[in-house]
């Protein structure tokens, strides 16, 4: 029988709306060359709800929970990382710690800028709308989960698409940290790059090793 305490921490990756589990593979090669075993989750983010996806998620998390013999840490950027969040709240016994990259947990004032135009949400599919709503539902901080805010984009250009205050272009800090985050750290990044940013993997790698905020500046 296999020595479990000699076994790696899992890393289980959750990528964003209208991306692909590739978008995740620089992030995760990181995370292994720290030391963690990583896994990728695969679900249609243009096709499905927001309940949907996290259902989707939650079964391969399941199967991925098993095989690692205990819980895991997700790392999930933008919508990804809504989804990581809820799995916590609903199956706590899974999931350990998470870390959202530019998640859009109080809503996207660019999803609610374009949720009306059929042609974008024909093609991003039925979360777009939910993704204009605040999602946070919990007032309650949880030191297991730690938020990146991406401060790259100056606010006057943002905000003329709806995207108020310091933000990384398409989510704000504010929504970005949302109510739930113990941990809260900016990242000089846009959204797109939070997934390839090497100082963002620095500081998660301090957070799923020990539980405290590393630095992210560049």
């Amino acid at each position: 029988m296999a020595d479990q305490s000699k076994k790696k921490p899992t890393v289980v990756m959750v990528h964003g709306l209208a991306r692909t589990s590739a978008s995740m593979r620089i992030f995760a090669m990181r995370l292994h060359r720290a030391g963690f075993e990583t896994a990728d989750t695969r679900y249609r983010s243009t096709r499905l709800t927001l309940r949907e996806a996290t259902a989707s998620v939650t079964k391969q998390v399941e199967k991925i929970a098993a095989r690692a013999g205990g819980p895991v840490h997700l790392v999930g950027h933008s919508l990804g990382g809504v989804i990581a969040l809820r799995i916590k709240k609903n199956r706590p016994e899974l999931v350990h710690r998470v870390v959202q990259l530019g998640s859009p947990n109080r809503g996207s004032g660019l999803a609610d800028a374009l949720k009306d135009s059929r042609l974008v949400s024909t093609f991003f599919g039925p979360v777009l709308s939910e993704l204009s709503e605040d999602l946070s539902d919990d007032w309650t901080r949880d030191p297991d989960v730690a938020a990146f805010a991406g401060i790259e984009i100056p606010s006057r250009l943002s905000r003329v698409y709806g995207v108020l205050g310091p933000n990384d272009g398409m989510v704000s800090v504010r929504s970005a940290w949302g109510r739930d985050a113990g941990v809260r750290l900016t990242a000089s990044t846009f959204h797109g790059g939070m997934p390839l940013s090497a100082s963002v993997a620095r500081a998660t790698v301090a957070f799923l090793k020990r539980g405290a905020p590393g630095q992210a500046n560049g």
